[in-house]
């Protein structure tokens, strides 16, 4: 399980998706990343710092946003 930090660029209120720019990868981002439900979504305005679980299996889809401060 790999943990990176970011920066939140934007957030899907109704699906809980979000769009990350990952520290150290300035022109790439990630789309569709979801987010623990958790986190309160007043919380996740774009800017925000976050901390992006990738998962046990290196897919993509198993990409959670588990922390935004």
């Amino acid at each position: 399980m790999a943990v990176y930090r970011g920066r939140l660029v934007a957030f899907d209120s109704v699906n809980f998706l979000a769009t990350v720019r990952l520290d150290g990868s300035a022109p790439q981002v990630l789309e569709g990343a979801a987010v623990s439900r958790g986190l309160a979504a007043a919380a996740l305005t774009p800017g925000r710092r976050v901390l992006v679980d990738t998962g046990d299996h290196g897919d993509p889809a198993d990409i959670v946003v588990t922390a935004a401060w």
